[in-house]
């Protein structure tokens, strides 16, 4: 997306063509009857705060403790003040305090810029401008007059944030203001109650512990009336998002109703050739979003299946079973004769990641026979025709078109370029045997000229792609190098993108309005709990 001008939205999401919604009102009614109770609880800032230049550390600074909260609740501010509020870790919820007043008298509004921060950037530098195509409305500050004080302040929005940022812009010479019992109510379809029975990960290694304790704080901050993508932006339901959340839930808090309803709000919203959003809007009425993305529609059938295995759900899994099977129609229309993917067969989306430059027709490959062997999977776990047998053998067989046996690799594109992500979806297909999958990713990893992935989105699926041919070690340290990499720059929760290198990558021109807890980067749970379970077991007995 480098190459993005400010507020271009990029070519592969304009819209030229809106085909008619058919929606399900039986669906959007099941959906409607599985909203979930938000359970809330109390947090207060821990500390005053400055940061310092540090230039050995990931944002170039550190916080520096200054003040204690109730040195902070003594203290008056006046016009030009600012201090910066430390909550300690993550939140998301609603911020509330009292505005205290010392002075003869109160003769003008006193006028307040809030500013929340998930990292360090956002309180220590200004917000704006900002230069990026996606709308700079999400950026999470707000300016508020007081008009009468002393007054209780009650923020009506929802913010995502550790660090709150106060600037007193303007008050009069008559008066100051203080600041107390600041709070914020923190929200979550997951209770502290459920999030603190989650058993504990049962390994020495410490860094893994710590890795699986951030996915499951990241997962939870993102679980509200759906799975949302961000709950700083974009605060929606996305269908690759979805199939990732879910199965880290899974493995955790186990809340089914949430995925249930979450299934169910994308089969509401079906359009006229099969199609499902990519995302959806629950507010002010149920409609979908104009994104449709290939690989996300193509998903919704595994997302089924994984949420039929582990809860048990067949009867769910049997209504949703013609939306299954409409939802693999765009991506099945870019096949040819012989079963091979082509990405320029339509105009649609094809997502797969954030890398710049990415060449997909390999990756999507792969994608669509993944997605057509755990329909066909469905199918035979809820008695139903299995619909994708031929395309699976067509598609395992053009899938050695993108296989040059001399590197050892799968290539893409007219280039033939070399990436992560090919790799990683053609060998979850299982599109050769394991031996040649596992070869086949370690040597793009080991490529310095290999496309890499820039979201935990894509890594995820380099990790899992390794772990499901036999490299468990390489996805270990995969995890601890990438994962772990978060962790060593100070992540609360996991991020939308993160490059080690460059602490200011983004998707979206400036960083400032990427989302510091995302969804599609929870997924070490999953991993360590699921995926790896039975490979660390055994690691810890040895």
């Amino acid at each position: 997306m480098a190459d993005t001008e400010a507020g271009d939205v990029p070519a592969n999401q304009k819209v030229e063509k809106v085909l008619k919604t058919i929606t399900n009102d039986l669906f959007a009614q099941k959906a409607s009857s599985l909203l979930p109770q938000l359970h809330s609880w109390i947090e207060h800032p821990v500390s005053v705060i400055t940061f310092q230049p540090d230039p050995t550390a990931f944002f170039k600074c550190k916080p520096i403790p200054t003040q204690s909260i109730s040195q902070f609740s003594q203290t008056s501010y006046g016009k030009g003040d600012q201090v910066i509020l430390d909550f300690g870790s993550h939140r998301v919820g609603y911020l509330s305090f009292h505005l205290g007043v010392e002075g003869v008298n109160v003769d003008a509004p006193a006028r307040l810029r809030l500013t929340f921060g998930e990292i360090p950037y956002d309180v220590t530098e200004n917000l704006h401008p900002c230069k990026t195509w996606i709308s700079t409305s999400w950026l999470p500050d707000e300016i508020i007059n007081v008009d009468w004080l002393p007054a209780d302040v009650e923020m009506p929005r929802r913010y995502s944030f550790r660090y709150l940022k106060i600037g007193v812009l303007d008050t009069s010479p008559k008066y100051k203001v203080r600041f107390q019992d600041v709070r914020v109510r923190a929200v979550s379809a997951v209770s502290p109650h459920l999030a603190a029975a989650v058993p504990k990960l049962e390994v020495e290694d410490r860094e893994l512990v710590d890795i699986d304790r951030i996915s499951q704080v990241t997962l939870r901050d993102c679980m509200q009336t759906v799975f949302e993508d961000g709950p700083r932006r974009d605060r929606r339901l996305w269908l690759g998002d979805l199939r990732l959340q879910a199965l880290a839930n899974y493995c955790t808090f186990k809340d089914y109703d949430l995925v249930k309803r979450c299934l169910y709000l994308f089969a509401a919203l079906p359009r006229e050739d099969g199609s499902l959003p990519a995302c959806v809007f629950e507010k002010p009425k149920l409609s979908p979003a104009s994104d449709y993305i290939v690989d996300y529609d193509a998903l919704f059938g595994p997302t089924v299946y994984d949420y039929t295995l582990a809860s048990g759900d067949h009867e769910t899994a049997i209504e949703l079973w013609p939306t299954v099977l409409g939802s693999m129609k765009m991506a099945l229309a870019h096949l040819d004769e012989n079963g091979q993917f082509h990405s320029d067969a339509t105009a649609a989306w094809k997502f797969l990641d954030w890398s710049d430059g990415l060449e997909t027709d390999a990756g999507m490959h792969g994608l669509v026979l993944f997605c057509c062997k755990e329909i066909n999977k469905l199918a035979a776990l809820i008695s139903k025709p299995v619909p994708f047998a031929n395309i699976v053998s067509k598609m395992t067989a053009a899938a050695l078109y993108f296989y040059d046996e001399s590197r050892g690799v799968f290539v893409s594109g007219p280039t033939r370029q070399i990436s992560w992500s090919s790799q990683a979806w053609l060998g979850l297909a299982g599109a050769m045997d394991l031996q040649s999958c596992l070869k086949a990713i370690t040597a793009a990893m080991a490529d310095p000229k290999a496309m890499k992935p820039l979201t935990p989105y894509a890594y995820h699926h380099v990790a899992e792609g390794l772990a499901r041919n036999g490299g468990e070690e390489q996805c270990l340290k995969l995890m601890t190098e990438y994962w772990g990499g978060m962790v060593k720059a100070g992540a609360d929760t996991f991020w939308e993108c993160f490059d080690a290198e460059d602490s200011r990558k983004s998707p979206y021109g400036d960083c400032h309005n990427n989302s510091y807890c995302h969804a599609w980067s929870c997924t070490p749970s999953y991993l360590l709990r699921g995926v790896l379970k039975d490979f660390l077991a055994k690691r810890q007995t040895e």
